[in-house]
Formats: structure tokens, C-alpha cells, sequence
């Protein structure tokens, strides 16, 4: 398939996902809706510090001064910052690292900052968090830019074109649903989420159940070549998005379309909304043990609570 991936303009690569790509840009137009700027956009440069990636892989979203840049990577002791400063640099670093070991004392310290802002702070650290990654991932795979934030929408809040961004990236259907589902769940246990872990999507399981079940699903002989790459491709994403291995994209560009590889990428960041739940304490399961079954319709839209299809 290498000959899908050649000489891809910036305008070809977002025509790939047209409407994800584009309600991801409102979502990244948005953000400044979500809380005081200022600390947005230190954390915006700590992200990318975290990720050993550009911080400029995602436009700026307020100005800092020259002491706030400079003594960044030194929060916890620096006089720049303050008490609340402190506290959203602490939680959004962990959400980064290890959102799993988000604690109960870290949310309190949170909400004690920010008080009615928390919500929306932890919201813009998840868009900051895998709006770098997206940006940098797609970088490396295709060569070119593909998010561009829209303005010009400032009467609409984080929350609504979060939930308008999923459903467009829910909509996409170049992806075997056992493919998808194999993405999704990696991520769902590289975050600990508890919800998504206890769902199985019915079209995958009737693929190869199994396989679903398997932490280790890249290593089984029973996935074929495909699976096994968008796999390590979600692992990429998830562990080390600034570097992704040479090998590593061209067993993408050998594998998928270019229209598959930037699903993957999208699903990604698309299910790692999951990070929200979890470092909110809010990952609870639906059902009491055993699996709860769900499916997506054409238009994006869930349905949960379905027969088990096995």
C-alpha cells in the first residue's frame, strides 16, 4: 500500500477524516473556554516537556512571561508560581504519566485550587494531552500538519465539541470493528479505566472474542498482521508519541491506507476521554462482574446494554 502515501498535502491528509479532523479543530478553538489561559498555557508547555515533544505542535493559548517560561520545568520550587499553580501542574502531570495513580488527596488539592473550574481544567488537560500526541503522531506518519484550531467559536463550550468530536470520530468506519476494538481496549488498560475494560463491543466479539481478552493481544497467532500493527501503533501513541520507531511507520504504511492509519490515530485519542473518568474517580463499571455489550451505529451513536452476542 506504499503507493496510497505518497506526496499527501496537508489538505489530502484531513480530507482522509473531514469530519473528525474538523471537530477537532473546534475542540482545540475552544479550550481557552475551559479555564484561566494563563494556566492552560503552562500547561500546554508542560505537556510537551513531558512528552519530549515541540510544545508548538499545538498554537499557543495565552502568553506567558519570561520568568514563567523560563522556570516552567522548575514549578514545584519556583516563586513564578503559585499555591493553585502548583496544584493543576501536579494533577495534569500525572493525568499525562500514570492517570491510574491519580489519588483522592490529588483531586481534593485540584478542586481546592480551582473550585468550580476543576471540571474544565481536567477536560482541557485530556485535549492538551492528546492533541499533542495527535499532532505529533500524524507528523511523523504523514509529513505534514493536519490540525488547524478554528476560531471564531467562542460561544461554544469544551464539553459540547468534546462530545461533538467523539461522535464524528465514532462515525468512522474504514477499521474492522475487531480492529477497532483491539485499539480500544489497549487503551482502556493502559489507563485502568474500570468502565471501559468491562464493555466488549458485539461486533468485535463475534470476530474473535478471545482475542479481547487477551492483555498481551499482539503477540497471539490468531490476529493477523494488520491487528498486530495497529496495536503497536496504539502503543506508540500511548507511550512514546514523539518518537514513534522508523519500523514502526512503515509497518503502518505496509499494513493500512492512509484513511485506516489516521483512524487508528483518531481512536486513540478519541478513547483516551477515558483519562477524564479515571482521574475523576468516575471510571466505575455499569454491571456487577462479567461484561457489559455495546455497539455503534453508522451515525456514531452507542447502545449499550445489549445481549451477550456468545
Amino acid at each position: 500500500m506504499d503507493h496510497d502515501w505518497v506526496g499527501l498535502s496537508p489538505a489530502a491528509v484531513r480530507a482522509l477524516a473531514p469530519e473528525a479532523i474538523a471537530a477537532f479543530d473546534v475542540v482545540l478553538g475552544v479550550l481557552g473556554t475551559a479555564g484561566d489561559p494563563r494556566l492552560l498555557e503552562l500547561t500546554r508547555r508542560r505537556i510537551g516537556m513531558l512528552l519530549q515533544i515541540d510544545p508548538g505542535e499545538l498554537a499557543a493559548v495565552a502568553t506567558l512571561t519570561a520568568a514563567e517560561a523560563s522556570e516552567l520545568a522548575r514549578w514545584p520550587t519556583s516563586p513564578e508560581f503559585s499555591a493553585a499553580d502548583r496544584a493543576a501542574l501536579s494533577f495534569a502531570e500525572q493525568f499525562v504519566l500514570d492517570v491510574s495513580a491519580v489519588t483522592a488527596e490529588d483531586r481534593d488539592s485540584l478542586t481546592d485550587a480551582l473550585g468550580p473550574a476543576t471540571f474544565g481544567f481536567v477536560q482541557a488537560v485530556y485535549v492538551l494531552d492528546h492533541g499533542t500526541r495527535l499532532a505529533a503522531v500524524t507528523r511523523q506518519l504523514f509529513g505534514v500538519d493536519v490540525l488547524r484550531p478554528q476560531t471564531g467559536t467562542a460561544d461554544l463550550a469544551l464539553w459540547p465539541a468534546l462530545e461533538s468530536m467523539m461522535t464524528a470520530v465514532a462515525r468512522l468506519g474504514s477499521l474492522d470493528p475487531l480492529t477497532a476494538e483491539l485499539v480500544r481496549l489497549r487503551g482502556a488498560r493502559a489507563h485502568h479505566c474500570r468502565l471501559c475494560m468491562s464493555r466488549r463491543r458485539v461486533a468485535a466479539v463475534e470476530k474473535n472474542a478471545d482475542a479481547l481478552d487477551q492483555p498481551d493481544a499482539d503477540e497471539r497467532s490468531d490476529l493477523d498482521e494488520p491487528q498486530r500493527v495497529a496495536l503497536r501503533l496504539t502503543d506508540g501513541v500511548l507511550r512514546q508519541p514523539g518518537t514513534l520507531p522508523a519500523d514502526l511507520i512503515g509497518a503502518v504504511s505496509d499494513a493500512f491506507t492512509p484513511t485506516q492509519a489516521l483512524e487508528i490515530v483518531l481512536l486513540v485519542a478519541h478513547n483516551a476521554a477515558n483519562k477524564i473518568a479515571v482521574a475523576l474517580g468516575a471510571d466505575q463499571p455499569k454491571v456487577n462482574g462479567g461484561l457489559e455489550y455495546f455497539d455503534i451505529a453508522a451515525s456514531g451513536d452507542y447502545t449499550y446494554g445489549l445481549p451477550s452476542p456468545i
